[in-house]
């Protein structure tokens, strides 16, 4: 568009040239009409200022209405491109609005719909948080209750044992089928039948329900269930009389029978009882897994391995402290 702009200018410029050469030449002829002077003929400083000014301002006259022509046509073309670039313009601003509106209500939606779902997870939450303090409450509860449960099945249990003796290392097959009269004639055997009024009364006997053992593994346990628990008591407090008992050259053992729980919290205390016989301390087991010891004839009763260690230990340094 420039150029040929430029080219139009160059054009005008040309004609206008030519214009005013035509006008001068006109001008002169008329001047020299009117002053009657021929091309050849002698002219004033004056009248040549003159014609020239008045050359002068005609060519003003013409570039200013032509300049004034060219600015107006220029500024309508520009007017037009601007108003164009305008349309476009609003028209390219409101395809963008129209996008960025679409694009903002959809995130309106989408945070309008976290939001709900946020509300319903917080709500979900506390729901969950209530039940869970409800569930610990009511665990809190039951595990309380099955203690004492557990504790009440263990203690029916070992009552309905506590007419129960347990016989260790009785060789395999002495009892020859007939447990229950081999055991009565057991205990009479060991213990001495001057010790009993009477025959003792064994309701049942029978092996432990463990593998029966192969040659030269330890015999399985005997258990059997006296009548009276008068002969229990007689039966255990002869077996600590008498330290070793001894059938047909092996050693035995009587203990009384407990349930499996209560013989593991015994057996805790296995090792103590082992220290306790090393100082020459008297000893005794109390249901269910108490140990009672007697010291210059006060007692003294644990319920945990370690405080008897601890007892051990503190007269261990008493005693090398007077020595």
């Amino acid at each position: 568009m420039s150029q040929r702009k430029g080219r139009q200018y160059t054009q005008t410029t040309l004609e206008v040239d030519s214009q005013a050469t035509t006008a001068e030449k006109n001008d002169g002829a008329k001047a020299s009409g009117a002053t009657g002077l021929t091309e050849d003929g002698p002219i004033s400083l004056g009248t040549l200022r003159t014609e020239l000014r008045a050359e002068f301002n005609s060519y003003r006259d013409t570039m200013r209405s032509f300049l004034k022509a060219e600015m107006e046509g220029l500024t309508k073309e520009i007017r037009d491109e601007i108003s164009s670039l305008r349309e476009t313009t609003k028209a390219d601003i409101k395809t963008v609005h129209d996008e960025l509106m679409g694009k903002v209500e959809s995130l309106f939606s989408m945070q309008k719909e976290a939001a709900v779902t946020q509300s319903d997870m917080e709500q979900s939450l506390s729901d969950t948080s209530d039940r869970l303090t409800a569930l610990e409450n009511s665990y809190q509860t039951l595990a309380a209750d099955q203690k004492k449960l557990k504790e009440k099945c263990i203690d029916l249990e070992n009552r309905s044992r506590r007419q129960n003796i347990r016989i260790l290392n009785v060789p395999e097959g002495a009892e020859n089928n007939m447990p229950t009269i081999f055991i009565a004639k057991f205990l009479s055997k060991v213990l001495g039948e001057e010790n009993f009024d009477g025959p003792i009364l064994v309701d049942r006997a029978h092996r432990s329900l463990a593998p029966k053992p192969r040659s030269g593994e330890r015999p399985r346990p005997m258990i059997a269930r006296l009548h009276y628990y008068s002969d229990k008591e007689k039966i255990m407090s002869l077996s600590r009389t008498k330290g070793k008992l001894f059938f047909e050259g092996a050693q035995v053992h009587i203990f009384p029978d407990m349930s499996p729980e209560v013989g593991r919290q015994r057996v805790a205390f296995n090792q103590v009882k082992t220290k306790l016989r090393d100082a020459g301390v008297k000893y005794r087991m109390l249901f269910p897994a108490k140990l009672e010891i007697t010291v210059d004839d006060s007692r003294m009763t644990f319920i945990d391995p370690c405080a008897v260690e601890r007892f051990i230990n503190r007269n261990k340094s008493s005693s090398s402290e007077e020595h």
